[in-house]
Order: C-alpha cells, then structure tokens, then sequence
C-alpha cells in the first residue's frame, strides 16, 4: 500500500550511470509512495547532490530552483567536443605545449568569469527551440540558432595545479552559480580564454537548493536499509522566507481554506511597512506560502498550499 504521508527533501548523492529519473524511481520503492521528484536534472555522468522532494514538497521545485548550485569541474584544453564535456564527439583539437598555461593564466582569466555572465545554451540541452529541445536538432543534425542568457557566477575558483598529461593541459575549479548555468560551457569559453579547445572532463555537484554534500545519502545505503529514509520537513527548508505563526482562528480559517488576505492587516500585525512573499505557520505546521496578488497589490493570494501536510497533523 502506498505510504502518503511521507513529506520533506531527501537530498541524494546520486552516483555515475543513472539518470535522475532512474533515482526518481528507485526512491519511489524505497519510500514506498509515487509522488517523488527532483530540482534539477544531472547528466548520467555526474555525480552529486540530487535533491529529492516528497509528497508536499513537491510544491517547492520551483522555490529550491532559484538558490544556487556549487560545483568542482576539471577543465581540459587540448580538444573541444560536440557535447563540451568527455563523452561527445571530438570537435577540434590543439596540441597545448607544456608551460605554454600557467597557473597565473588561469587565475586570471577566471576572474573575467566572476559575476554576471552571457553563456550561449549548448547543443546537447533540453531548452527549447521552436518548440523542440535542443538535443532533438542535434541528433537531427539540423542546424539550429541557440540562445543565450546572462547567469551569475558567485564564487569561481582554482583548486589545483595545472597538470600537462599526452599534449592536453587540465585543470580543478570550484563553481558556485545561479540556476541555468552550464558548467561543461564555462569549462568551454575558459577554454577559448586562454586560446585552446576545451571540455569538461570531469563534474561533481557539491550543492544544491540550499543542500551541501554532506547531507546527502547514498542511494545504495538507502535501498539497503544501511541508512534510514528521514526527509528534511518541509518547515526546515523554506527558512529563508519570512514566516507568520497563525493564532487568530479566523485568519487559520481564512488561510486554511486558501482564502485572499488583506495585506495592510498582516503588515500591521508584523509590524512591518512592506512584504511580497509570506508563509503562514500552526505552530510548526507550515500551512501555505502567499504572495502579493499581481492584480491587486492590497491583497495576498495563495502561492503554494500544503494541504496533505496540514491533513496529516490535524486541525490543532
């Protein structure tokens, strides 16, 4: 029988070879319940932190996807491929004589990197293009114009020497970025930087949606039994918003039953002068997040409800 009580973040040290979805199902048998997902695709080649959301906090994918991602990569320069990381095609390739990148190279053209950065979208991704994903023109081998957007790197830094090895150079980076930013493209325009074709050779998420990798579980030790399944609450991972613990019985019924508030009386209540986003608790209950309603800027209206949550607690 389905277990529907089960809510919170697992967040899972997803290993080599597996795609998201193949964790997705194995943690379905695991918990015992259907409704699991994920925040953020990896590539069956990277390792790392893969947050697992369950039952209600299904409803927060679209919250933990605004925070940021951390990362170690290796940069190789030597060849570039179809894919921009080690399992593509070999596009291009320059011999990289040894000396020729030093360590003060890098440093210095990493630092152009640090802050807001325009990245053209790789082939091998699934945004979408004229209602197709990327991907689809590639395996098409149809010519496609890709787009580009400015992402954020927040901290980027070099973590080892410069290492030569059969006429490529490779190097360590620690990546900490907003959503939607391509490692294996950064590895890539470092590459053209310093004036070689490269690749990201190696990629492991060290964090995620507000999740380091010292929280996570490996997925073997869950299924074994080895370590126990035990979500993070949903509670825990919305701290960062601002919280109002209900008392009122006519607000808790109001909020409960996804009605629209008047916002000036819950700024008075708080004694605050402004707010956009809120989340309204029983005790440590957490009952919905409301946020200013785009038409109506004197009222708050429902963002995400977390009914089955306030099922399974009771009305105390």
């Amino acid at each position: 029988m389905a277990n529907n009580n089960i809510h919170g973040v697992i967040p899972v040290d997803k290993p080599a070879g597996m795609t998201s979805h193949d964790v997705i199902y194995k943690m379905r048998r695991v918990l015992g319940t259907k409704k699991v997902g994920h925040t953020g695709t990896l590539d069956p080649s990277v390792t790392g932190v893969l947050p697992i959301v369950i039952g209600d906090a299904t409803k927060l994918t679209e919250i933990l996807q605004e925070r940021d991602k951390q990362y170690i990569a290796t940069v190789t320069l030597g060849h570039t491929t179809d894919t921009e990381d080690a399992t593509g095609e070999t596009l291009e390739t320059a011999e990289v004589a040894k000396g020729s990148v030093t360590k003060e190279d890098v440093l210095t053209v990493i630092e152009q990197f640090k802050g807001d950065y325009n990245q053209t979208v790789p082939l091998y991704s699934s945004v979408r293009v004229n209602g197709r994903k990327l991907y689809w023109y590639a395996h098409e081998g149809i010519e496609v114009e890709r787009p580009s957007r400015t992402v954020k790197i927040k901290n980027l830094e070099l973590t080892s020497d410069i290492r030569y090895e059969n006429g490529e150079i490779s190097f360590d980076i620690d990546v900490t970025c907003s959503k939607g930013t391509y490692i294996r493209t950064l590895a890539v325009d470092i590459g053209k930087a310093l004036g070689y074709p490269a690749h990201m050779s190696y990629l492991r998420r060290t964090g995620s949606c507000g999740f380091t990798i010292d929280q996570a579980v490996r997925l073997d030790d869950l299924r074994d039994g080895t370590v126990k399944a035990e979500p993070i609450p949903v509670i825990n991972v919305l701290d960062g918003i601002l919280r109002f613990d209900i008392k009122d019985e006519d607000l808790l019924f109001k909020i409960t039953h996804g009605q629209k508030v008047v916002k000036s009386d819950i700024l008075t209540m708080l004694g605050l002068t402004e707010l956009d986003t809120i989340l309204f608790t029983r005790g440590e209950m957490p009952l919905g997040i409301y946020k200013t309603h785009p038409e109506k800027p004197d009222q708050l209206k429902p963002f995400k409800m977390f009914n089955n949550l306030w099922g399974t607690y009771g009305n105390n």
